[in-house]
């Protein structure tokens, strides 16, 4: 089975920075699907909260000098804990706009397809200090989803610091209830969907939006829990315990 799994800032980072023993552990429970056979791909957001803690300064750059900062800081993380495990790490930063242009999709696709191949975990993260523009809400949800269609993935695991999709925002009401599946999204789900996050550049709507994106391409997508321990291992069951969105069609 080949996954892409989305970490969402919130998921490995705290107040001083990036949180290292998240990071251990989602590589352990990656390095158990290695093992089944599974090919893992991960799209990490954290550079800018690994970076900030870094700066001593405040500017109009701020954002995007943390992204430089933090994202060497990020994946050396990523390395520390994979060798752990005898796993191999690559990186690779990205723009939109690789996505658009015919010869970078495809030599992106034949660096992916080659380092899953010879064993090799990829790393993707958004190139956030070349981007022609301000970090906007989103991104790296977006670019999960549009990941996970082009390798043809057969789920997309986007990790965040909620369970999933509740009924009401559970952190101002304890009758929120958490919606186990979704089987089509529409204006009513969307508007279900919580504020965004103080660290990421994302939120709940983001995350439904690039499900939406990838189940109407033949996708399942999974929303959970990202410090649950155990969370990516459960997406390949069926019991799941975030929120399913049912992909629309068999993946083309």
């Amino acid at each position: 089975m080949r996954l892409v799994i989305k970490i969402g800032t919130q998921v490995i980072s705290s107040r001083t920075g990036l949180d290292t023993r998240q990071v251990g552990n989602i590589i352990n429970d990656i390095s158990k699907l290695f093992k089944l056979g599974h090919e893992i791909i991960i799209v990490s957001s954290g550079a800018i909260a690994a970076g900030l803690p870094e700066l001593k300064f405040k500017s109009k750059l701020e954002k995007k000098v943390a992204a430089a900062v933090g994202q060497p800081l990020l994946i050396q993380s990523y390395i520390k804990e994979a060798k752990k495990h005898k796993i191999t790490v690559g990186q690779i930063l990205i723009l939109s706009d690789d996505f658009t242009n015919h010869l970078h999709f495809k030599n992106f696709l034949l660096n992916i397809e080659e380092m899953l191949k010879h064993k090799i975990l990829p790393i993707i993260n958004e190139n956030d200090v070349m981007k022609r523009v301000d970090l906007r809400v989103n991104d790296n949800d977006a670019l999960g989803a549009m990941v996970a269609v082009g390798v043809r993935a057969d789920k997309l695991i986007i990790l965040t610091n909620q369970q999933g999709l509740f009924t009401k925002n559970p952190d101002h009401d304890k009758k929120a209830k958490l919606i186990k599946q979704v089987d089509i999204i529409n204006s009513k789900i969307k508007a279900l969907c919580l504020n965004k996050s103080q660290l990421g550049v994302g939120g709940m709507l983001a995350k439904v939006n690039a499900a939406e994106y990838a189940t109407k391409r033949g996708i399942e997508t999974l929303i959970g829990n990202g410090r649950k321990k155990g969370i990516i291992n459960e997406a390949t069951s069926e019991n799941f315990s975030g929120t399913r969105f049912i992909a629309r069609h068999k993946n083309k």
